[in-house]
């Protein structure tokens, strides 16, 4: 074997010395806005800032960059084929920044005001309310499973710890939400807790499916399956999954507050179900919930998105055209019925906790657990009658983005109003 010289020799050490102490990540490269990249929507974390590769006119460059805001991490498995993972506690969150809202001139239930003045009033008592809960314990489990899709997933855990430290506390026995990235995943994980389900692909939006638990003991878990990604947009929230996650956690938050045992008693036009829920506050409440949840939790603005979040509803012509009356039963076909009560449940909501302030909208559904009377509870909790509240409401209608009323609700038949 020919012999190398010492300095042939030496020179082979010192290459090898100097490769441990280059990084081979793409992160090693010099990052500028504005400077040539590669690979559309690409995107690389340099200096505490996340760049993405843009198209400007013909030329892919980067992006000016995105501050990497730090979080908590969650435990994570590293796959479904790895050995199942042990649910892990989330650690109390961060305390959370609550924006300071613009401040409003607002009098409880005044029919004199516009949807900007309606808006701030019940973000500011919900910020208020929120802010109080900061640093609450969440007694809650958040199990992940690795997912392509981390942009949607990370959405959805922020939504998930933020909502599981404001409402926490109403889950005696805790609160558990499973993200997946398969339904067999998500449904052997949710068995693990006690939640014997048999299927968790409810398509509420594409690229997320659901699972809730009602049954016969008060419901604690919820389970979601990601197949496609999504970013957070302030102008349309709803797209990427976090309101809804917060608004179905708020349903969990509803069965726990009365104690049931079995769902959430709702008004079917049954004279038998007189003295239940109404389908727009059941609905309404957990769609303020959710997109002001989802908002938060993105530092966003609710105003902002607000457009949008009226927009989500079926395509008939009497849709939210309704006195409200009519939205407290759905007359058919789950969420195509033409009472849909969803979008006049939020402003309702929006009207309710800017007269009353969050709290007391709570009070509603905690008084409701003793007194199984909606009208009662409702009375009791804000002073006003429920018919003085919905004749206030219809005369604001038009004022706070919803349309003029020109159907009516007859018997369980939705007809239009003869001019």
């Amino acid at each position: 074997m020919k012999k190398r010289s010492k300095g042939a020799v030496l020179s082979v050490i010192f290459t090898l010395l100097l490769s441990l102490f280059i990084p081979t990540s793409y992160s090693a490269q010099k990052i500028t806005a504005g400077a040539t990249c590669k690979g559309l929507n690409k995107k690389v974390d340099y200096k505490n800032k996340t760049y993405t590769c843009i198209k400007k006119g013909n030329k892919l460059v980067w992006s000016k960059g995105v501050v990497i805001k730090s979080a908590a991490p969650v435990p994570i498995p590293t796959s479904s084929a790895a050995p199942a993972p042990t649910p892990t506690p989330i650690p109390t969150p961060a305390p959370t920044v609550v924006p300071t809202p613009t401040p409003v001139k607002f009098k409880a239930w005044s029919t004199e005001i516009d949807s900007k003045t309606l808006s701030d009033q019940a973000q500011q008592n919900f910020l208020d309310w929120a802010r109080d809960r900061r640093s609450n314990q969440s007694n809650h489990l958040q199990i992940v499973q690795e997912n392509q899709h981390s942009s949607r997933v990370s959405i959805l855990k922020r939504a998930d710890e933020l909502g599981a430290q404001l409402f926490g506390s109403y889950f005696l026995q805790g609160s558990i939400t499973v993200i997946g990235a398969s339904e067999n995943w998500t449904i052997q994980e949710l068995a693990k807790s006690g939640w014997d389900t048999k299927r968790c692909s409810d398509p509420y939006m594409p690229g997320v499916a659901l699972c809730l638990e009602w049954g016969p003991n008060v419901g604690r878990r919820q389970g979601y399956v990601v197949t496609s990604d999504s970013n957070y947009d302030h102008r349309n929230p709803g797209s990427d999954g976090g309101a809804l996650l917060a608004h179905e956690y708020f349903h969990l938050v509803q069965v726990n507050i009365i104690k049931s045992t079995n769902g959430i008693p709702t008004k079917s036009g049954d004279a038998n179900s007189a003295k239940d829920i109404p389908a727009w506050f059941l609905e309404g409440t957990a769609g303020f919930v959710g997109f002001s949840v989802a908002a938060l939790s993105q530092n966003a603005s609710y105003w902002e998105g607000r457009e949008k979040m009226l927009s989500y509803a079926p395509p008939q012509e009497s849709i939210n055209r309704n006195s409200i009356s009519d939205y407290e039963i759905r007359v058919c076909c789950g969420n195509d019925t033409p009472t849909y009560p969803y979008i006049v449940g939020q402003v309702a909501t929006e009207y309710l906790v800017a007269s009353i302030g969050f709290q007391k909208m709570l009070d509603i559904w905690i008084d409701y657990g003793a007194t199984k009377n909606f009208e009662l509870s409702f009375e009791r909790v804000t002073g006003i009658s429920k018919s003085a509240f919905y004749e206030k409401f219809d005369l604001i209608r038009t004022k706070v983005g919803l349309p003029a009323i020109s159907w009516r609700l007859e018997g369980l038949v939705n007809k239009k109003i003869s001019n």
